[in-house]
């Protein structure tokens, strides 16, 4: 069975891996789960013994597909083997199929929720447990300021040239952290002063041009400020990703950048490569 894009589809299901997409997002349903709140739905009527569901879409056109696999006997030979084929959905359109669908997304949802839950506690848990600055965290600060300071960069933007020049600069240093700082503890690393911070010091000096009051360290709490922001992104960026069009749980590391691969994306993992500075 093809695999339509999350554009036209509204849920698939690949009952052998346990995997369900919702909306492009994809999940990787626990065994626990996944026999407790899934079958159920499926067994008798779409999964059994003999007749193996291996995948259901809907699509959201209305439409539908389900492929199974059967236990046959060969005639000739007399050996028994699996058989995958299209089931016919036709009988049990509309009414069924629609059950049968919005049964699936009221569980994945369910374990969706849960699961954010469980990750997002673990997260702000793993943050909170030390108040050693790391170059990790470092990292995904200098990332935010960036990401705070983008809008200054747009052609409209409300903001006279020179001004823009300063937000330039202010960037660049933030980009050249890791390079310039590199043999620096993490949590003496300095970080310049928005533009904005420096027009209210009125201290007559150009930007960035005193070491001592144009810079300033990430202390607790400044750090304090970005946990919470840090715990929500990775929450977000660790639940999906993109593969050929197709939205999977993807981990990324370092030496492999530019290549999106899946891996283990078991909570524990996960907090292990955040630990290790891997995400």
């Amino acid at each position: 069975m093809d695999i339509a894009s999350p554009s036209t589809t509204e849920l698939y299901l690949n009952a052998f891996d346990k995997n369900i997409q919702v909306d492009g997002v994809i999940k990787t349903i626990d065994d626990d789960y996944w026999a407790t709140n899934i079958v159920p739905i499926l067994y008798p009527l779409w999964d059994s013994d003999k007749d193996k569901l291996e995948a259901f879409i809907k699509y959201k056109d209305g439409t539908a597909k389900m492929n199974k696999t059967k236990y046959q006997r060969n005639q000739k030979t007399g050996a028994y083997k699996w058989v995958s084929y299209q089931f016919d959905l036709t009988p049990f359109m509309p009414d069924d199929v629609n059950d049968l669908y919005e049964k699936l997304v009221e569980k994945y949802t369910e374990y969706r929720v849960g699961q954010d839950n469980d990750l997002e506690r673990n997260l702000a848990g793993l943050f909170a447990q030390s108040s050693i600055l790391n170059w990790n965290k470092v990292s995904m600060i200098r990332n935010f300021l960036l990401m705070d300071s983008d809008w200054t960069q747009v052609g409209d933007a409300p903001i006279d040239a020179d001004t823009k020049a300063k937000w330039v600069t202010y960037r660049q240093k933030l980009r050249d952290i890791p390079q310039d700082q590199k043999n620096m503890a993490a949590n003496a690393v300095l970080f310049p002063v928005t533009p904005a911070k420096h027009a209210k010091m009125e201290d007559g000096k150009d930007y960035l041009s005193d070491a001592t009051s144009h810079f300033y360290l990430l202390n607790q709490t400044v750090y304090a400020k970005f946990s919470s922001r840090i715990v929500n992104y990775l929450t977000l960026a660790l639940s999906t990703s993109s593969i050929d069009a197709m939205p999977v749980t993807n981990l990324a590391r370092p030496n492999m950048k530019n290549q999106a691969t899946t891996g283990d994306t078991t909570l524990d993992n996960i907090l292990k490569m955040i630990e290790e500075g891997e995400t």
